[in-house]
């Protein structure tokens, strides 16, 4: 039998003037393997200052994400943030091909497991029967090939899990940690 893909699932926030994140690793069914995060890190008035508009993109992509990938237990087969992250222009260094998933609002595919190729970086999957399609946006460091590579393995999770769930998971797991009641 061939080992599962190992999914993880990747979340980067502010809170009030603080930046923690979260990073969840998956098996194809949802069950968490590994979880780890990162206290609040407030930057100082100073550094604020000096980064200007980089200050976020590097807290989230240098300081969190790769701590969070340094720490966790086995190197995951697919690396999922949100699409607004993905839209910021991620310049991320992963071990895995990065992606935001959506859920939409589209016309099911003809077929489960069928993928459509909307644009270079964006692909809509049909994970279940009768279900809208899930859209894929790829980052651009993943190539074609890798991107066809990933698909499969979102195809294979998609039949025991909803694929898109496990980011709900993390940024509530970071809420209960800022805000706990």
């Amino acid at each position: 039998m061939a080992e599962s893909s190992r999914l993880a699932y990747f979340v980067a926030m502010k809170e009030g003037g603080s930046y923690l994140g979260g990073l969840l690793l998956t098996d194809t069914s949802g069950i968490p393997l590994d979880f780890r995060y990162t206290e609040p890190i407030t930057p100082t008035k100073l550094q604020a200052v000096l980064y200007g508009k980089a200050l976020e993109p590097h807290l989230k992509e240098e300081v969190i994400q790769k701590t969070l990938l340094k720490e966790l237990k086995g190197a995951p087969d697919l690396f999922i943030l949100q699409a607004a992250e993905l839209a910021g222009g991620w310049n991320g260094d992963t071990r895995c091909p990065a992606m935001a998933l959506q859920k939409t609002q589209e016309a099911p595919l003809s077929r489960v497991g069928e993928v459509f190729r909307v644009s270079q970086r964006e692909v809509l999957l049909q994970v279940s029967e009768g279900a809208a399609p899930l859209r894929v946006i790829f980052a651009q460091s993943v190539d074609l090939p890798g991107q066809d590579a990933a698909a499969l393995k979102l195809l294979e999770a998609g039949y025991h899990m909803d694929l898109a769930e496990p980011l709900e998971r993390v940024t509530a797991a970071l809420q209960a940690l800022v805000r706990p009641d």
